[in-house]
Protein backbone atom coordinates (compact mmCIF):
# COMPACT_ATOMS: atom_id res chain seq x y z
CA UNK A 1 0.00 0.00 0.00
CA UNK A 2 2.83 2.33 0.90
CA UNK A 3 4.51 1.52 -2.40
CA UNK A 4 1.34 2.34 -4.32
CA UNK A 5 0.87 5.63 -2.48
CA UNK A 6 4.47 6.59 -3.17
CA UNK A 7 4.01 5.85 -6.88
CA UNK A 8 0.89 8.03 -7.07
CA UNK A 9 2.63 10.93 -5.32
CA UNK A 10 5.64 10.59 -7.64
CA UNK A 11 3.48 10.59 -10.78
CA UNK A 12 1.51 13.63 -9.60
CA UNK A 13 4.73 15.51 -8.92
CA UNK A 14 6.14 14.58 -12.32
CA UNK A 15 2.92 15.64 -14.04
CA UNK A 16 2.96 18.97 -12.19
CA UNK A 17 6.55 19.56 -13.28
CA UNK A 18 5.70 18.75 -16.91
CA UNK A 19 2.71 21.07 -16.76
CA UNK A 20 4.82 23.87 -15.31
CA UNK A 21 7.46 23.38 -17.98
CA UNK A 22 4.76 23.37 -20.62
CA UNK A 23 3.49 26.74 -19.39
CA UNK A 24 7.03 28.15 -19.56
CA UNK A 25 7.41 26.83 -23.08
CA UNK A 26 4.27 28.59 -24.16
CA UNK A 27 5.57 31.92 -22.85
CA UNK A 28 9.18 31.95 -24.03
CA UNK A 29 11.09 31.00 -27.15
CA UNK A 30 14.80 31.06 -27.98
CA UNK A 31 15.98 32.49 -31.30
CA UNK A 32 19.46 31.19 -32.13
CA UNK A 33 21.92 34.01 -32.86
CA UNK A 34 24.99 32.13 -34.18
CA UNK A 35 25.51 29.86 -37.17
CA UNK A 36 26.34 26.73 -35.16
CA UNK A 37 25.28 26.38 -31.53
CA UNK A 38 25.94 23.17 -29.58
CA UNK A 39 23.06 21.39 -27.86
CA UNK A 40 24.20 19.61 -24.70
CA UNK A 41 22.81 17.09 -22.24
CA UNK A 42 23.09 19.55 -19.34
CA UNK A 43 23.49 23.26 -18.49
CA UNK A 44 27.26 23.54 -18.80
CA UNK A 45 30.01 23.10 -21.42
CA UNK A 46 31.23 20.03 -19.52
CA UNK A 47 28.14 18.09 -20.61
CA UNK A 48 28.17 15.98 -23.77
CA UNK A 49 27.22 17.57 -27.08
CA UNK A 50 24.20 15.86 -28.66
CA UNK A 51 23.66 18.07 -31.70
CA UNK A 52 23.65 21.59 -33.13
CA UNK A 53 21.10 24.29 -33.94
CA UNK A 54 21.53 27.17 -36.37
CA UNK A 55 21.09 30.93 -36.73
CA UNK A 56 17.51 32.30 -36.76
CA UNK A 57 15.98 28.95 -35.78
CA UNK A 58 13.40 29.25 -32.98
CA UNK A 59 12.84 26.72 -30.20
CA UNK A 60 10.45 26.51 -27.27
CA UNK A 61 12.12 27.09 -23.89
CA UNK A 62 11.28 24.41 -21.33
CA UNK A 63 13.45 25.57 -18.46
CA UNK A 64 16.09 28.13 -17.55
CA UNK A 65 19.05 27.43 -15.24
CA UNK A 66 21.71 30.06 -14.63
CA UNK A 67 22.81 31.16 -18.14
CA UNK A 68 21.49 28.08 -19.90
CA UNK A 69 18.18 27.25 -21.57
CA UNK A 70 16.55 23.86 -21.89
CA UNK A 71 14.75 23.69 -25.24
CA UNK A 72 12.44 21.35 -27.08
CA UNK A 73 14.52 20.14 -30.00
CA UNK A 74 13.80 17.43 -32.58
CA UNK A 75 11.26 15.73 -30.33
CA UNK A 76 13.57 15.73 -27.32
CA UNK A 77 15.18 18.25 -25.02
CA UNK A 78 18.65 19.71 -24.75
CA UNK A 79 20.55 22.66 -23.29
CA UNK A 80 21.95 25.71 -25.12
CA UNK A 81 23.87 28.76 -23.91
CA UNK A 82 21.42 31.61 -23.30
CA UNK A 83 24.01 34.27 -24.21
CA UNK A 84 24.06 32.95 -27.77
CA UNK A 85 20.29 33.30 -28.19
CA UNK A 86 17.63 35.96 -28.07
CA UNK A 87 14.82 35.11 -25.67
CA UNK A 88 11.52 36.03 -27.24
CA UNK A 89 8.71 36.55 -24.78
CA UNK A 90 5.18 35.64 -25.72
CA UNK A 91 4.34 38.04 -28.51
CA UNK A 92 2.21 40.97 -27.46
CA UNK A 93 0.21 43.28 -29.62
CA UNK A 94 1.74 46.74 -30.05
CA UNK A 95 -0.42 49.80 -30.42
CA UNK A 96 -0.12 53.41 -31.51
CA UNK A 97 1.73 55.19 -34.29
CA UNK A 98 5.49 55.65 -34.19
CA UNK A 99 8.19 57.31 -36.28
CA UNK A 100 11.85 56.55 -36.83
CA UNK A 101 14.22 58.78 -34.88
CA UNK A 102 17.11 58.13 -37.27
CA UNK A 103 17.95 57.74 -40.95
CA UNK A 104 18.64 54.22 -42.23
CA UNK A 105 17.04 52.31 -39.34
CA UNK A 106 17.40 48.68 -40.37
CA UNK A 107 14.37 46.48 -40.92
CA UNK A 108 15.33 42.87 -40.16
CA UNK A 109 13.85 39.49 -40.99
CA UNK A 110 13.73 38.42 -37.33
CA UNK A 111 13.74 40.02 -33.89
CA UNK A 112 17.48 40.17 -33.30
CA UNK A 113 20.71 41.62 -34.63
CA UNK A 114 21.38 38.48 -36.66
CA UNK A 115 18.19 38.95 -38.66
CA UNK A 116 18.83 39.60 -42.35
CA UNK A 117 18.52 43.27 -43.36
CA UNK A 118 15.44 43.61 -45.59
CA UNK A 119 15.28 47.40 -45.89
CA UNK A 120 15.49 50.69 -44.01
CA UNK A 121 13.41 53.40 -42.38
CA UNK A 122 14.42 57.01 -42.89
CA UNK A 123 14.16 59.62 -40.15
CA UNK A 124 10.50 60.54 -39.44
CA UNK A 125 9.09 57.64 -41.47
CA UNK A 126 5.81 56.75 -39.77
CA UNK A 127 4.91 53.14 -38.91
CA UNK A 128 2.25 51.32 -36.93
CA UNK A 129 3.73 48.35 -35.02
CA UNK A 130 1.72 45.17 -35.42
CA UNK A 131 3.31 43.15 -32.61
CA UNK A 132 6.37 43.13 -30.39
CA UNK A 133 8.95 40.72 -29.06
CA UNK A 134 11.04 42.06 -26.22
CA UNK A 135 12.43 45.38 -27.43
CA UNK A 136 11.77 44.56 -31.08
CA UNK A 137 8.62 45.55 -32.95
CA UNK A 138 7.19 44.18 -36.18
CA UNK A 139 6.25 46.78 -38.78
CA UNK A 140 5.37 47.16 -42.44
CA UNK A 141 6.72 50.03 -44.49
CA UNK A 142 6.84 50.56 -48.25
CA UNK A 143 5.95 46.95 -48.97
CA UNK A 144 8.67 45.64 -46.60
CA UNK A 145 7.68 43.70 -43.49
CA UNK A 146 10.11 43.05 -40.68
CA UNK A 147 11.47 43.86 -37.24
CA UNK A 148 13.05 47.10 -35.98
CA UNK A 149 14.49 47.87 -32.56
CA UNK A 150 11.98 49.82 -30.49
CA UNK A 151 14.64 52.04 -28.91
CA UNK A 152 15.01 53.82 -32.23
CA UNK A 153 11.30 54.61 -32.58
CA UNK A 154 9.35 57.41 -30.91
CA UNK A 155 5.60 57.50 -30.43
CA UNK A 156 3.79 59.96 -32.62
CA UNK A 157 1.47 62.28 -30.71
CA UNK A 158 -2.03 62.56 -32.10
CA UNK A 159 -3.00 65.99 -33.28
CA UNK A 160 -6.16 67.42 -34.71
CA UNK A 161 -4.46 70.57 -35.86
CA UNK A 162 -4.05 71.36 -39.51
CA UNK A 163 -0.64 70.86 -41.04
CA UNK A 164 -0.91 74.18 -42.77
CA UNK A 165 -0.06 72.57 -46.08
CA UNK A 166 -1.43 73.76 -49.37
CA UNK A 167 -1.74 70.16 -50.55
CA UNK A 168 -5.49 70.25 -50.87
CA UNK A 169 -5.69 73.86 -51.91
CA UNK A 170 -7.33 73.72 -55.29
CA UNK A 171 -6.34 77.29 -56.08
CA UNK A 172 -2.74 76.10 -56.22
CA UNK A 173 -3.50 74.77 -59.64
CA UNK A 174 -2.71 78.23 -60.95
CA UNK A 175 0.94 77.88 -59.91
CA UNK A 176 3.34 77.41 -62.81
CA UNK A 177 4.59 73.91 -63.58
CA UNK A 178 8.35 73.44 -63.13
CA UNK A 179 8.65 69.94 -64.57
CA UNK A 180 7.56 66.35 -64.17
CA UNK A 181 8.48 63.35 -62.04
CA UNK A 182 7.88 59.65 -62.54
CA UNK A 183 7.05 57.33 -59.63
CA UNK A 184 9.77 54.71 -59.14
CA UNK A 185 8.42 52.66 -56.24
CA UNK A 186 5.42 50.28 -56.18
CA UNK A 187 3.31 52.58 -53.97
CA UNK A 188 4.20 56.18 -53.11
CA UNK A 189 2.54 58.25 -50.38
CA UNK A 190 1.43 61.79 -51.26
CA UNK A 191 1.70 63.89 -48.09
CA UNK A 192 0.41 67.21 -46.81
CA UNK A 193 3.91 68.62 -46.30
CA UNK A 194 7.48 67.95 -47.37
CA UNK A 195 8.19 65.51 -44.57
CA UNK A 196 7.22 62.00 -43.57
CA UNK A 197 5.36 63.67 -40.67
CA UNK A 198 2.87 64.99 -43.20
CA UNK A 199 -0.58 63.42 -43.36
CA UNK A 200 -0.98 60.86 -46.16
CA UNK A 201 -3.47 62.34 -48.62
CA UNK A 202 -3.43 59.55 -51.20
CA UNK A 203 -1.16 56.97 -52.77
CA UNK A 204 0.10 56.83 -56.35
CA UNK A 205 1.58 53.87 -58.21
CA UNK A 206 4.83 53.08 -59.99
CA UNK A 207 5.15 54.46 -63.50
CA UNK A 208 2.80 57.40 -62.96
CA UNK A 209 4.05 60.74 -64.30
CA UNK A 210 3.03 63.95 -62.48
CA UNK A 211 3.73 67.65 -62.87
CA UNK A 212 5.45 69.37 -59.95
CA UNK A 213 5.20 73.02 -58.95
CA UNK A 214 7.75 73.20 -56.15
CA UNK A 215 10.90 71.43 -54.98
CA UNK A 216 12.22 71.66 -51.42
CA UNK A 217 14.60 69.56 -49.32
CA UNK A 218 14.54 66.58 -51.72
CA UNK A 219 10.73 66.65 -51.90
CA UNK A 220 8.50 67.52 -54.87
CA UNK A 221 5.11 69.21 -54.61
CA UNK A 222 3.04 67.56 -57.32
CA UNK A 223 -0.35 68.15 -58.89
CA UNK A 224 -2.76 65.24 -58.53
CA UNK A 225 -6.46 64.51 -58.64
CA UNK A 226 -8.84 67.36 -59.37
CA UNK A 227 -6.41 70.26 -59.05
CA UNK A 228 -5.06 69.19 -55.66
CA UNK A 229 -1.39 69.19 -54.67
CA UNK A 230 0.78 67.19 -52.28
CA UNK A 231 4.37 66.30 -51.53
CA UNK A 232 6.30 63.18 -52.54
CA UNK A 233 9.78 62.01 -51.51
CA UNK A 234 12.35 62.91 -54.16
CA UNK A 235 14.42 59.76 -53.60
CA UNK A 236 11.48 57.60 -54.68
CA UNK A 237 10.87 59.31 -58.02
CA UNK A 238 12.78 60.02 -61.22
CA UNK A 239 12.74 63.59 -62.54
CA UNK A 240 11.55 63.64 -66.14
CA UNK A 241 13.52 66.27 -68.02
CA UNK A 242 11.62 68.50 -70.39
CA UNK A 243 7.90 69.24 -70.47
CA UNK A 244 6.14 66.74 -72.67
CA UNK A 245 2.96 68.75 -72.81
CA UNK A 246 4.75 71.58 -74.54
CA UNK A 247 6.86 69.32 -76.70
CA UNK A 248 10.10 71.01 -75.70
CA UNK A 249 13.28 68.96 -75.97
CA UNK A 250 16.60 68.65 -74.19
CA UNK A 251 20.00 69.21 -75.76
CA UNK A 252 20.32 65.44 -76.09
CA UNK A 253 19.71 63.24 -79.11
CA UNK A 254 19.86 59.50 -79.65
CA UNK A 255 21.13 57.61 -82.67
CA UNK A 256 19.75 54.17 -83.46
CA UNK A 257 22.23 51.29 -83.49
CA UNK A 258 20.10 48.76 -85.40
CA UNK A 259 17.84 48.53 -88.41
CA UNK A 260 14.10 48.00 -87.92
CA UNK A 261 14.12 49.45 -84.40
CA UNK A 262 10.66 49.55 -82.83
CA UNK A 263 9.34 52.97 -81.82
CA UNK A 264 6.61 52.63 -79.19
CA UNK A 265 3.79 54.64 -77.68
CA UNK A 266 5.09 54.23 -74.11
CA UNK A 267 8.23 53.38 -72.08
CA UNK A 268 7.90 49.59 -72.12
CA UNK A 269 7.89 46.72 -74.59
CA UNK A 270 4.26 46.23 -73.62
CA UNK A 271 3.26 49.42 -75.47
CA UNK A 272 2.07 49.51 -79.07
CA UNK A 273 4.63 49.85 -81.88
CA UNK A 274 3.86 53.14 -83.65
CA UNK A 275 6.65 52.93 -86.21
CA UNK A 276 10.10 51.64 -87.08
CA UNK A 277 13.38 53.38 -87.80
CA UNK A 278 16.82 52.33 -88.95
CA UNK A 279 20.46 52.31 -87.93
CA UNK A 280 21.95 55.81 -87.94
CA UNK A 281 18.60 57.62 -87.64
CA UNK A 282 18.83 60.40 -85.06
CA UNK A 283 16.01 61.75 -82.87
CA UNK A 284 15.77 64.66 -80.44
CA UNK A 285 15.14 63.61 -76.84
CA UNK A 286 12.25 65.18 -74.94
CA UNK A 287 12.87 63.30 -71.70
CA UNK A 288 14.43 60.20 -70.22
CA UNK A 289 12.07 57.86 -68.39
CA UNK A 290 13.94 55.05 -66.65
CA UNK A 291 15.76 53.10 -69.35
CA UNK A 292 13.68 54.63 -72.19
CA UNK A 293 13.98 57.85 -74.16
CA UNK A 294 10.97 59.97 -75.05
CA UNK A 295 11.60 61.31 -78.56
CA UNK A 296 10.05 63.38 -81.32
CA UNK A 297 9.00 60.97 -84.05
CA UNK A 298 7.09 61.93 -87.22
CA UNK A 299 5.50 64.95 -85.56
CA UNK A 300 4.45 63.13 -82.38
CA UNK A 301 6.02 61.94 -79.14
CA UNK A 302 7.11 58.31 -78.86
CA UNK A 303 9.58 56.09 -77.02
CA UNK A 304 12.70 54.10 -77.88
CA UNK A 305 14.64 51.68 -75.66
CA UNK A 306 17.84 53.12 -74.20
CA UNK A 307 19.87 49.94 -74.68
CA UNK A 308 19.62 49.97 -78.49
CA UNK A 309 20.66 53.58 -79.08
CA UNK A 310 23.71 55.78 -78.57
CA UNK A 311 23.24 59.08 -76.75
CA UNK A 312 24.77 62.12 -78.46
CA UNK A 313 24.55 65.89 -78.36
CA UNK A 314 21.79 67.30 -80.54
CA UNK A 315 23.03 67.97 -84.06
CA UNK A 316 26.19 65.89 -83.67
CA UNK A 317 26.89 63.52 -86.51
CA UNK A 318 27.04 59.87 -85.55
CA UNK A 319 29.80 58.13 -87.40
CA UNK A 320 31.03 54.60 -87.27
CA UNK A 321 34.50 54.20 -85.87
CA UNK A 322 35.24 50.71 -87.06
CA UNK A 323 38.67 51.96 -87.96
CA UNK A 324 39.05 53.53 -84.49
CA UNK A 325 41.61 53.12 -81.77
CA UNK A 326 40.51 49.63 -80.73
CA UNK A 327 40.68 48.09 -84.17
CA UNK A 328 42.14 44.60 -84.00
CA UNK A 329 41.49 44.25 -80.26
CA UNK A 330 39.20 41.64 -78.70
CA UNK A 331 37.49 42.52 -75.43
CA UNK A 332 35.58 40.04 -73.28
CA UNK A 333 32.82 41.55 -71.14
CA UNK A 334 31.59 39.71 -68.07
CA UNK A 335 28.21 41.00 -66.81
CA UNK A 336 28.26 39.93 -63.16
CA UNK A 337 25.69 37.53 -61.66
CA UNK A 338 22.59 36.46 -63.63
CA UNK A 339 19.83 33.86 -63.54
CA UNK A 340 19.28 32.51 -60.05
CA UNK A 341 22.03 34.83 -58.78
CA UNK A 342 20.62 38.37 -58.82
CA UNK A 343 23.59 39.86 -56.98
CA UNK A 344 22.95 42.87 -54.77
CA UNK A 345 19.49 44.42 -54.54
CA UNK A 346 19.18 48.20 -54.28
CA UNK A 347 16.97 50.19 -51.93
CA UNK A 348 14.51 50.82 -54.76
CA UNK A 349 14.61 47.19 -55.88
CA UNK A 350 17.23 47.32 -58.63
CA UNK A 351 18.88 43.94 -59.27
CA UNK A 352 22.61 44.07 -59.87
CA UNK A 353 22.36 41.31 -62.49
CA UNK A 354 19.96 43.42 -64.58
CA UNK A 355 22.14 46.52 -64.35
CA UNK A 356 25.33 44.71 -65.31
CA UNK A 357 23.63 43.13 -68.33
CA UNK A 358 22.13 46.37 -69.67
CA UNK A 359 25.47 48.16 -69.13
CA UNK A 360 27.33 45.36 -70.92
CA UNK A 361 25.10 45.68 -74.01
CA UNK A 362 25.64 49.44 -74.12
CA UNK A 363 29.40 49.03 -73.64
CA UNK A 364 29.51 46.32 -76.31
CA UNK A 365 28.06 48.72 -78.87
CA UNK A 366 30.51 51.47 -77.99
CA UNK A 367 33.50 49.15 -78.15
CA UNK A 368 32.38 47.82 -81.53
CA UNK A 369 32.02 51.38 -82.78
CA UNK A 370 35.63 51.92 -81.69
CA UNK A 371 36.70 48.94 -83.81
CA UNK A 372 36.91 46.17 -81.20
CA UNK A 373 35.55 42.65 -81.42
CA UNK A 374 33.47 41.99 -78.30
CA UNK A 375 32.81 38.67 -76.57
CA UNK A 376 30.44 38.23 -73.61
CA UNK A 377 30.29 35.59 -70.89
CA UNK A 378 26.51 35.98 -70.91
CA UNK A 379 24.17 38.00 -73.12
CA UNK A 380 20.88 37.27 -71.34
CA UNK A 381 19.57 36.68 -67.83
CA UNK A 382 21.26 33.33 -67.27
CA UNK A 383 23.42 31.82 -64.55
CA UNK A 384 27.07 31.28 -65.51
CA UNK A 385 29.45 29.73 -62.96
CA UNK A 386 32.58 31.69 -62.04
CA UNK A 387 34.77 28.84 -63.28
CA UNK A 388 32.99 28.92 -66.64
CA UNK A 389 33.60 32.65 -66.99
CA UNK A 390 37.35 32.28 -66.52
CA UNK A 391 37.39 29.21 -68.78
CA UNK A 392 35.79 31.26 -71.59
CA UNK A 393 38.36 34.00 -71.10
CA UNK A 394 41.42 31.75 -70.96
CA UNK A 395 40.29 29.81 -74.03
CA UNK A 396 39.60 32.97 -76.04
CA UNK A 397 41.78 35.39 -77.95
CA UNK A 398 40.73 38.29 -75.69
CA UNK A 399 43.16 41.14 -75.20
CA UNK A 400 41.34 42.21 -72.03
CA UNK A 401 38.67 40.80 -69.70
CA UNK A 402 36.34 43.23 -67.91
CA UNK A 403 33.94 42.04 -65.22
CA UNK A 404 31.06 44.46 -64.57
CA UNK A 405 29.45 44.85 -61.15
CA UNK A 406 27.46 47.35 -59.09
CA UNK A 407 28.44 47.82 -55.47
CA UNK A 408 26.47 47.51 -52.24
CA UNK A 409 27.37 48.22 -48.62
CA UNK A 410 24.35 47.31 -46.43
CA UNK A 411 26.25 48.20 -43.25
CA UNK A 412 27.48 51.54 -44.63
CA UNK A 413 24.75 52.63 -46.96
CA UNK A 414 26.10 56.15 -47.42
CA UNK A 415 28.99 54.72 -49.46
CA UNK A 416 29.18 56.02 -53.04
CA UNK A 417 31.50 56.03 -56.02
CA UNK A 418 33.48 53.93 -58.48
CA UNK A 419 36.39 51.59 -57.97
CA UNK A 420 38.36 49.06 -60.01
CA UNK A 421 39.92 45.82 -58.74
CA UNK A 422 42.95 43.95 -60.07
CA UNK A 423 44.52 40.71 -58.78
CA UNK A 424 47.78 40.40 -60.71
CA UNK A 425 50.07 43.42 -60.34
CA UNK A 426 50.69 43.43 -64.09
CA UNK A 427 47.07 44.60 -64.50
CA UNK A 428 47.47 47.77 -62.41
CA UNK A 429 47.88 49.94 -65.50
CA UNK A 430 44.69 48.56 -67.03
CA UNK A 431 42.84 49.23 -63.77
CA UNK A 432 44.20 52.79 -63.54
CA UNK A 433 43.28 53.70 -67.12
CA UNK A 434 39.73 52.36 -66.80
CA UNK A 435 39.19 54.02 -63.42
CA UNK A 436 40.36 57.38 -64.75
CA UNK A 437 38.10 57.14 -67.79
CA UNK A 438 35.00 56.25 -65.76
CA UNK A 439 35.52 58.99 -63.18
CA UNK A 440 36.07 61.60 -65.89
CA UNK A 441 32.93 60.66 -67.82
CA UNK A 442 30.53 60.14 -64.90
CA UNK A 443 31.71 62.57 -62.25
CA UNK A 444 31.12 59.97 -59.53
CA UNK A 445 33.39 59.77 -56.50
CA UNK A 446 36.80 58.24 -57.25
CA UNK A 447 37.39 55.34 -54.85
CA UNK A 448 40.58 54.38 -56.67
CA UNK A 449 42.02 51.04 -57.75
CA UNK A 450 42.44 48.17 -55.29
CA UNK A 451 43.75 44.63 -55.03
CA UNK A 452 40.84 42.18 -55.11
CA UNK A 453 40.90 38.44 -54.56
CA UNK A 454 38.01 37.62 -56.92
CA UNK A 455 37.84 34.33 -58.83
CA UNK A 456 37.19 35.86 -62.25
CA UNK A 457 40.38 37.94 -62.11
CA UNK A 458 42.48 35.66 -59.90
CA UNK A 459 42.14 32.63 -62.20
CA UNK A 460 42.33 34.68 -65.38
CA UNK A 461 45.42 34.54 -67.60
CA UNK A 462 44.27 37.53 -69.67
CA UNK A 463 44.69 41.17 -68.63
CA UNK A 464 41.65 41.38 -66.35
CA UNK A 465 39.91 43.74 -63.95
CA UNK A 466 36.64 43.89 -62.02
CA UNK A 467 34.72 47.17 -62.11
CA UNK A 468 32.32 48.40 -59.41
CA UNK A 469 30.17 50.92 -61.27
CA UNK A 470 28.41 52.64 -58.35
CA UNK A 471 26.53 51.83 -55.15
CA UNK A 472 22.93 50.68 -55.33
CA UNK A 473 22.76 50.63 -51.51
CA UNK A 474 22.76 54.44 -51.62
CA UNK A 475 19.30 55.68 -52.61
CA UNK A 476 20.43 58.63 -54.70
CA UNK A 477 23.27 56.83 -56.45
CA UNK A 478 20.96 53.93 -57.26
CA UNK A 479 18.61 56.33 -59.04
CA UNK A 480 21.57 57.62 -61.06
CA UNK A 481 23.20 54.35 -62.10
CA UNK A 482 19.98 52.67 -63.22
CA UNK A 483 19.44 55.24 -66.01
CA UNK A 484 20.50 54.68 -69.60
CA UNK A 485 22.18 58.08 -69.54
CA UNK A 486 24.55 57.01 -66.77
CA UNK A 487 25.26 53.65 -68.34
CA UNK A 488 26.11 55.41 -71.60
CA UNK A 489 28.55 57.68 -69.76
CA UNK A 490 30.28 54.97 -67.76
CA UNK A 491 30.60 52.90 -70.95
CA UNK A 492 32.23 55.87 -72.66
CA UNK A 493 34.67 56.02 -69.75
CA UNK A 494 35.56 52.34 -70.08
CA UNK A 495 36.03 52.71 -73.83
CA UNK A 496 38.23 55.77 -73.31
CA UNK A 497 40.25 53.88 -70.69
CA UNK A 498 40.83 50.93 -73.02
CA UNK A 499 41.96 53.23 -75.82
CA UNK A 500 44.45 54.81 -73.41
CA UNK A 501 45.66 51.40 -72.21
CA UNK A 502 46.32 50.06 -75.71
CA UNK A 503 48.18 53.17 -76.91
Amino acid sequence: MKKGLFLIVFLLAAFSLMEAEGRTAHADQAVIQVDYLNVRTGPDTSYNRIGQVHANETYTIVKKQNDWLKINWNGKTGWVAEWLTTVKKETSQASGTYYSKYDYLRIRSSAGLNGKIKGYLMKNDVVTPQKSSGKWVYIQHGGIKGWVHGDYLAQKKSSNSSSGSSSSNESSGSQSVIGKIKVDTPVLNVRSQNSTKGTILTQIKKGGVYEYINEKDRWYQIKWGNGRTGWVAGWLVDPVSGNSSSGTTTNTAVTLDYNYTNIRSGPSTGYKVVGRAHKGDQFDVIAEEGRWYKIKFNGMTAYVAGWIVTETTKGAQHTSSSSGSLKGKTIMLDPGHGGRDSGAVGRAGSHESDLTLSTAHILKKQLEQAGAEVLMTRSSDEYVALSARTYYSNASSADAFISLHYNSAPLYIAATGLNTYYYHSKNKNLASDLQAGMVQKTGLRDRGIKYGNFHVIRENRKPSVLLELGFISDAREEQTVRTSSYQQKVSQGVTQGLIQYFK
